[in-house]
């Protein structure tokens, strides 16, 4: 360990359990086919609904020009970046131009955190989150910089609720500089991860208005924009806001990585608040921008707005059956299970705490890994940073045919820690 710098040896001391049954499913998917005694991923959020269309249309895509065997431009193609323009004004339904300037390409959403981390935040600065959340940002936000994350929890403990409002920003700020702590940004996740929910314009305004009082970045994460579940409202982007109070400090971002099921060409998007981030940014982002092919494949993808409209149509119809499907089935399993309904995402988010022996998180965690060991992986809520215990996320945009295995293992996994449970109180 003494080749490592002293920074790579914590941040692996860090490495949480969540990343490290990753990687054992990694080694061990399952497939009905190929190796059906693997491990069933409820855990790692991808979806695989409208997998046979993309296939079909990403193999029509046969293009090859010269400069694809050279360099990329630092902030992403020129071409896919007035795509994307093109794309977001046309399905947000934008009254405006965005200008392709203020736009950076990176390698995955990870590779945006990464670069925002750097490039707004100074030494041990922290950025504000409402928890639960996508526990990877804790990496991200750090892996160019040495800031963290500070955790805004959503629950509210009188009323048993997840409640996303300005006051938890406000109280996580306070916090923090009670902490000796300096705030430089907020990130929200819109629609949430792992809630479902989505949130409107009139409960991010305050939340703007505050971020601009104290000066700080708001990073709007939109990477489940498209996957809306179909019986809700239209979706209403921060590009579509009449008004933005500090807008260069406001910044959007998305991915191919989710509404289009694309998490292997890890292409992720920034719209910055100013031409300057991106300027500012071009150098560092040049060791993680996408090979121009990659960049060239999305763009046409994109270009065919006809095929663009069908499958975001037909994708939000999947999700929206699969979703009802696997959330009656695992209420079936155990009718103490209860499913907090949601508007959007690949997620259930289950609460499980009238199946534990004691509503504790090493009870949660215990339970979390006799499922796995029944060769299911779902994500237990304290993993994602709920500061209530019983919670898990269930991905259920999998493979339709996957299904029953899934809910059969569960339930038998459910079996099992009943017994274990009667067994050690006895």
């Amino acid at each position: 360990m003494d080749t490592l710098s002293i920074r790579v040896q914590q941040r692996n001391k860090d490495m949480t359990q969540l990343l490290k049954k990753f990687l054992v499913i990694q080694k061990n998917p399952y497939d009905d086919e190929l190796n059906p005694n693997g491990v069933c991923n409820c855990g790692v959020a991808e979806n695989y609904l409208c997998e046979n269309e993309l296939i079909s249309k990403l193999q029509s895509i046969q293009i090859w020009k010269t400069n694809y065997m050279y360099y990329p431009y630092p902030s992403g193609q020129k071409s896919l970046r007035q795509t994307l323009c093109n794309f977001f004004q046309r399905t947000f339904q934008l009254n405006y131009e965005l200008d392709p300037d203020r736009m950076m390409i990176s390698s995955g959403l990870t590779g945006i955190i990464s670069l925002l981390g750097y490039l707004i935040g100074d030494m041990d600065d922290v950025f504000l989150i409402s928890s639960p959340y996508y526990t990877a940002f804790d990496h991200d936000i750090a892996a160019f910089s040495n800031c963290a994350i500070f955790r805004c929890p959503l629950l509210e403990q009188d009323s048993g609720k997840f409640i996303f409002s300005v006051e938890i920003y406000k109280r996580g700020y306070e916090e923090a500089i009670n902490q000796g702590l300096q705030p430089r940004g907020i990130i929200i996740l819109n629609p949430n991860n792992p809630i479902g929910d989505i949130y409107d314009e009139q409960t991010i305004q305050p939340i703007l208005e505050f971020a601009a009082q104290k000066k700080l970045h708001v990073i709007i994460d939109e990477i489940y924009a498209l996957s809306i579940f179909e019986n809700q409202k239209p979706f209403q982007s921060i590009l579509n806001y009449k008004s933005i109070i500090d807008p260069k400090r406001t910044h959007f971002l998305w991915s191919f990585s989710k509404d289009f099921s694309l998490s292997g060409l890890r292409v992720g998007v920034l719209y910055a608040g100013s031409k300057e981030l991106c300027s500012a940014g071009s150098a560092a982002n040049f060791i993680q921008v996408p090979s121009v092919i990659i960049q060239e494949i999305t763009a046409k993808l994109l270009s065919d707005e006809q095929w663009i409209d069908s499958y975001i149509k037909l994708n939000r119809s999947r999700l929206t059956q699969q979703y009802e499907k696997v959330k009656n089935a695992i209420e079936d399993i155990d009718n103490r299970i209860v499913v907090r309904p949601a508007k959007a995402g690949f997620f259930i988010w289950a609460d499980f705490r009238l199946l534990l022996h004691e509503v504790t998180f090493e009870e949660e965690v215990r339970l979390f890994q006799v499922i796995f060991d029944h060769g299911v992986y779902l994500v237990s809520g304290s993993f994602l940073g709920c500061i209530q215990p019983g919670w898990f996320r269930i991905i259920f945009s999998v493979k339709e045919k996957w299904i029953d295995e899934i809910l059969k293992r569960l339930k038998s996994g459910l079996d099992a820690y009943r017994h274990s449970t009667i067994v050690s109180s006895v």
